[in-house]
């Protein structure tokens, strides 16, 4: 019974394993559709080790509050092509008037493209507006 459960466990871990990797044949879209209705995204990069880090500010000027946040970064060479993609938590509850800092290691490329991966929307029961 003990080799069962084991087998299984490593069938599992490796089902698993094949659900998360994105190649450059088939890469990550946003899950997120009109994201940029909601928010911007500022970035740059900085050469860090052998690779890089991808670095900005996540800001909204919607009345909407969002968690649970990730950006998809990108890696293109010099014809804009794929080469890596990274998916990454933004820490932290994005309301207006906030911004949230992120930062993503990422191999060296000639540029970078950001774009938000996925988010929830916060529902509250808070009346908006004036609290007093």
């Amino acid at each position: 019974m003990y080799v069962t459960r084991r087998t299984g466990l490593l069938v599992v871990l490796m089902v698993a394993a094949g659900c998360v990797s994105a190649t450059p044949s088939d890469p990550l879209q946003p899950l997120v559709v009109g994201w940029e209705q909601h928010a911007t995204l500022e970035y740059q990069s900085a050469p860090r080790g052998g690779g890089a880090v991808v670095w900005g500010y996540l800001e909204t000027s919607s009345p909407y509050t969002f968690h649970r946040i990730r950006v998809l970064v990108d890696a293109l060479d010099a014809s804009n092509q794929l080469v890596a993609q990274q998916v990454a938590w933004v820490p932290g509850t994005l309301g207006w008037p906030t911004r949230l800092y992120f930062e993503v290691a990422m191999p060296a490329a000639p540029s970078y493209r950001v774009r938000v991966f996925s988010w929830d929307r916060l529902e509250s029961d808070r009346p908006r507006g004036r609290w007093w």
